[in-house]
C-alpha cells in the first residue's frame, strides 16, 4: 500500500494572515512616522492650557499674584514680589521660559483690557479669578486657541480651518 506524501507549505490562509499582519503594521508605522500638522499645535495648546491652570492653583494656594507673559515666540511666568514688582518664577521647573516649537508661533493674544500691548501679561490672582483671555497658537493652516474665562475655566479648542472657494 503506497502512504500519500504530505505537501509541505502554507494554506492560502495563513499567507492571508501574514500578508494582513504585515499591512496593519506598516500602516501604523506610516501615521506613526508622518503625523499631522494638527498634533504639535494642539500638544503646545494643551501644554499651555495646563500650566495656566497649574500656576492659577499654585496663586491660590499660596495666596500670591502670578502671571505669564506670551510674546510670538514665548512665554514666561512671573510672581508678584513684597515690591510689587513682576519677577521671573525660576529658570528650572514647571515655570521656566518656553520657547515656541519650530514652526509654531503665538499668532494672537487678546486680554480684557489690554489693547495693543507688545508683551501682554496675563494676570492670575489669588481669587481663582482672571479676565477673559484668548491666545491662539499657529503652524501653517492649523490653529488651537487657550482661552480663559473670568469664572477661572481655562480650556484649550482647535479653530476650525477656512474653507477654501
Amino acid at each position: 500500500m503506497i502512504i500519500p506524501r504530505r505537501l509541505s507549505g502554507f494554506t492560502l490562509i495563513e499567507v492571508a494572515v501574514v500578508m494582513l499582519v504585515i499591512v496593519i503594521i506598516l500602516g501604523l508605522v506610516t501615521v506613526n512616522l508622518n503625523p499631522d500638522q494638527d498634533t504639535p499645535v494642539r500638544d503646545e495648546a494643551h501644554r499651555l492650557a495646563l500650566l495656566l491652570q497649574t500656576a492659577q492653583q499654585e496663586a491660590i494656594l499660596q495666596g500670591k499674584i502670578y502671571a505669564v507673559t506670551v510674546e510670538r515666540q514665548r512665554y514666561y511666568f512671573q510672581m508678584l514680589d513684597e515690591n510689587r514688582q513682576f519677577r521671573p518664577i525660576g529658570d528650572n521647573g514647571i515655570f521656566r521660559e518656553r520657547a515656541m516649537p519650530p514652526d509654531i508661533i503665538v499668532s494672537s493674544v487678546n486680554i480684557e483690557g489690554q489693547e495693543n500691548i507688545e508683551k501682554p501679561r496675563l494676570i492670575l490672582l489669588p481669587t481663582g479669578e482672571l479676565p477673559p483671555f484668548t491666545i491662539t497658537f499657529k503652524r501653517g493652516d492649523s490653529r488651537w486657541q487657550v482661552e480663559g474665562k473670568s469664572t477661572g475655566e481655562i480650556t484649550a479648542q482647535s479653530l476650525l480651518k477656512p474653507e477654501k472657494a
